[in-house]
C-alpha cells in the first residue's frame, strides 16, 4: 500500500513538472514572438517557419519528458502522412487530452484551428497568429482554409469535435466533411490508439494509469473525395455521405486493430 502511494505521488509530481515546463515553454515562446512580431525586415513566411519549428520541438520535448518520467509510452507509424503530397486535410480520432501534441510532435507542417480564448490571449495569440493558424470563430473560416490548402499546407481537424466519450464509440460531426467538400481536398486519416484509456474527457491531468498509457499513431493512405462519395450530388448530401464514410472507416479500422491485438495476445498464451 505504501509503495502504491509513493508511486502515485511520483506520477502526480512528474506530471506537474511536465505540464509546468510545457506551459513555461509556451510562455517564453509567446513573449519572444510577441517581441518579434513588429520587426518589419523578417518576412511573415520566415516567422511562420520559425514558430512552427518551435511548436514542433516543444511538443516533441514534452512527450519525450513524459516518457522519461514513465508517464506515457508511444509508437509512431506515420510515414504515409509525412510523405503525402501537400494540400490535404489530416483527420484523427480524439481519445485523449494530448492528441494534438502528439500530432504536432511528429509533423511540423500542420495548420491547426484554435479557439478564441487562445487567439485573443496576449501571449498565445502572437504565437498562433504568426504560426498561420486559423481561428475557429472567424466568419471566413472556409476561404481561409482553402487558401492554406492551395498554398500547400495541411490542416488538422478532429471530426469528433471533442474527446471520445467513455464508451469509446466514434461519433463524427460534419465539420471535417464540410471543409473537405467545400475546398475539394483529399483526406489523410490518422488513427490514435491509447491503451489503457487515459487523459480522456473528464479526467484530471494527473489521472494516469500505472506504467503509463501506450499511445500509437498510425496514418493511412491519402483518400480522394471521388473514392468515397458521389461528388455530383448536392453539397449537403455530400457532407452527410462523407461523414458517414469517415465514421465507418474509423469504426472498421479500430475493430481491425482490436482484433489484431486480441490475436497477438492469444498467440502469446
Amino acid at each position: 500500500m505504501r509503495f502504491l502511494r509513493i508511486r502515485k505521488l511520483w506520477q502526480v509530481l512528474t506530471a506537474a513538472i511536465s505540464y509546468f515546463l510545457f506551459g513555461l515553454g509556451a510562455l517564453v515562446v509567446g513573449i519572444f514572438f510577441r517581441l518579434l512580431s513588429p520587426i518589419p525586415f523578417i518576412s511573415p513566411k520566415t516567422k511562420q517557419i520559425w514558430i512552427r519549428w518551435c511548436i514542433h520541438k516543444g511538443c516533441l520535448t514534452f512527450i519525450r519528458l513524459m516518457r522519461l518520467f514513465g508517464l506515457i509510452r508511444y509508437r509512431f507509424d506515420v510515414e504515409s502522412m509525412i510523405k503525402a503530397q501537400p494540400g490535404h486535410i489530416v483527420i484523427a480520432n480524439h481519445p485523449s487530452l494530448i492528441d494534438v501534441v502528439l500530432l504536432l510532435a511528429v509533423n511540423k507542417k500542420l495548420c491547426c484551428f484554435v479557439k478564441s480564448a487562445v487567439w485573443d490571449n496576449f501571449f498565445t495569440g502572437a504565437v498562433v497568429k504568426l504560426a498561420g493558424f486559423i481561428p475557429n470563430h472567424a466568419e471566413q473560416v472556409v476561404p481561409m482554409a482553402s487558401a492554406k490548402l492551395k498554398a500547400g499546407e495541411n490542416i488538422l481537424i478532429f471530426p469528433e469535435g471533442t474527446r471520445t466519450k467513455d464508451d469509446n464509440i466514434i461519433r463524427f460531426k460534419r465539420g471535417a466533411a464540410n471543409m473537405a467538400v467545400a475546398v475539394n481536398a483529399p483526406i489523410m486519416p490518422v488513427l490514435i490508439n491509447c491503451y489503457p484509456r487515459a487523459l480522456k474527457k473528464g479526467d484530471k491531468w494527473y489521472d494516469i494509469p500505472a506504467g503509463g498509457p501506450a499511445f500509437s499513431l498510425t496514418s493511412g493512405r491519402l483518400i480522394a473525395l471521388s473514392e468515397c462519395i458521389d461528388v455530383t450530388l448536392p453539397k449537403p448530401r455530400q457532407y452527410r455521405q462523407l461523414t458517414q464514410f469517415l465514421q465507418h472507416y474509423y469504426e472498421n479500422w479500430l475493430e481491425a486493430e482490436q482484433s489484431a491485438k486480441s490475436t497477438a495476445i492469444e498467440n502469446m498464451q
